[in-house]
C-alpha cells in the first residue's frame, strides 16, 4: 500500500510538473506586443456623451436640426466602427452612432450594471437626449435590431420609421430556433488557435482589467477556423468576406447580457415583440442573400410582428450588408426613408 502510495504521488508531482513547464513553455511562445484600444475612461479626447451619470462614446453627423437618426450596432459586446458607412445619411438627417455601455470605446462596466433592460433603458434615454420630444428613426443591426424592436414595442408613439438589417432573435422560440444553429464545432485547428489566443490574451495588462479577454473575444468572433459557426452568415461561408472593422469588442457585455436572459435550463427567454402590434407605421428589414443562419428566410418570421413591413435582399451580401455593399444597402434604406 505504501509503495502503490508513493508511485501515485510521484505520478502526479511529474504530471502537475509537467503541466507547469507546458504552460511556461506556451506563455513564452506566445509572448508578444497585443494592444486593445483604450476608453474614453483612459483617453477624455475620444468623443463621448455622458447621459445619467453613464459615458458613452458617441458621434454625431450632420444639422442637428434635422431629423435625428440613431444607429445601434450589433452584439451584444461589439462596437458601430462597421456601420460608419451610414454617415453618407447626414446629408438629410442628423445621425448618431453610439458604442453601448461597456463596450466599444465606451468605459468598461461592472457585471451588475450588464442587462437587455439596462441596454434597453439606454437607447430610451439616447433617444430623449438627442430628439428631445421629437419622433426618431431608429437604424439597428442584429443585436441592434433586436433592440431597435424592443424600444419600438414600448415606445410606439416615438419611432417615425425604423430600418431592422436582420435582428438575431425576437422572442424565447427563434432564440431556441437561433442557438441550435449557432453551435461551435470543435476540430483540432480550432482548439489549437483558441489555446493560442487564450495565451496572448494573458501579456495584456492594459488599459483596464477588462483588456485580455475583450482581445480574446475579438479574435476568437472574427476566427476564419474550421467549426466557426459565424461561417454561414457569410457568402460563400467565408468570414473574410464580411465588414467587421471594430475598435474594441467587450466579452464582458456579452457573455453578461446573455447569460442574465436564460432560465435554469439554459434557455434564453426573452420578448421584444410585445406590443408591436401597436406601430402601425411601415419597417424596413433588411436581410444578406448570402446568411444561411438568420437571413431572409428566417427574417420572415420576425416580419409578422409588425402590422406593415417590407423586406429587401441586399444580392452577394452577408449579414454585414451595410458595410459589405453600402451603395445598395444605403439607396434601399433612402428610398424607405423618403417615402
Amino acid at each position: 500500500m505504501k509503495r502503490f502510495l508513493k508511485k501515485a504521488i510521484r505520478t502526479l508531482f511529474y504530471l502537475s510538473g509537467f503541466i507547469v513547464a507546458l504552460f511556461i513553455i506556451l506563455y513564452l511562445v506566445t509572448s508578444g506586443k497585443y494592444t486593445v484600444a483604450k476608453t474614453a475612461e483612459e483617453d477624455p479626447s475620444i468623443a463621448h456623451v455622458t447621459i445619467n451619470q453613464t459615458v458613452f462614446h458617441a458621434e454625431t453627423y450632420g444639422n442637428d436640426s434635422n431629423e435625428v437618426i440613431i444607429v445601434i450596432h450589433g452584439g451584444p459586446g461589439n462596437d458601430y466602427r462597421y456601420l460608419l458607412d451610414l454617415k453618407e445619411l447626414a446629408d438629410e438627417y442628423f445621425v448618431v452612432f453610439y458604442d453601448q455601455r461597456g463596450t466599444g470605446l465606451s468605459p468598461r462596466v461592472t457585471r451588475g450594471e450588464l442587462s437587455l433592460d439596462t441596454t434597453l433603458a439606454d437607447l430610451a434615454a439616447l433617444v430623449d437626449h438627442y430628439a428631445g420630444e421629437e419622433e426618431v428613426i431608429l437604424i439597428g443591426h442584429s443585436w441592434g435590431a433586436m433592440l431597435a424592436a424592443g424600444y419600438i414595442a414600448k415606445n410606439p408613439g416615438r419611432v417615425s420609421k425604423a430600418v431592422l438589417a436582420e435582428p438575431g432573435m425576437l422572442t424565447s422560440e427563434k432564440a431556441r430556433e437561433y442557438m441550435n444553429k449557432f453551435r461551435i464545432t470543435f476540430t483540432p485547428r480550432s482548439v489549437c488557435f483558441f489555446l493560442k489566443t487564450w495565451f496572448q490574451q494573458l501579456h495584456i495588462h492594459r488599459p483596464d482589467r477588462q483588456a485580455g479577454m475583450d482581445y480574446f473575444f475579438a479574435q476568437v468572433g472574427r476566427a476564419d477556423i474550421p467549426g466557426n459557426p459565424m461561417a454561414n452568415y457569410f457568402c460563400h461561408s467565408d468570414p473574410k468576406t464580411a465588414s467587421m472593422d471594430y475598435w474594441r469588442y467587450s466579452w464582458l457585455s456579452s457573455q453578461e447580457i446573455i447569460r442574465k436572459g436564460m432560465d435554469e435550463e439554459g434557455n434564453l427567454q426573452i420578448d421584444l415583440v410585445s406590443g408591436l402590434e401597436n406601430y402601425h407605421r411601415k419597417v424596413l428589414f433588411l436581410a444578406g442573400e448570402c446568411n444561411t443562419i438568420i437571413g431572409p428566410k428566417y427574417q420572415e418570421d420576425h416580419m409578422k410582428y409588425f402590422p406593415e413591413v417590407e423586406m429587401v435582399i441586399i444580392p452577394d451580401a452577408g449579414h454585414t450588408m451595410i458595410g459589405e455593399k453600402p451603395e445598395e444597402s444605403i439607396a434601399a434604406i433612402r428610398k424607405y426613408l423618403n417615402e
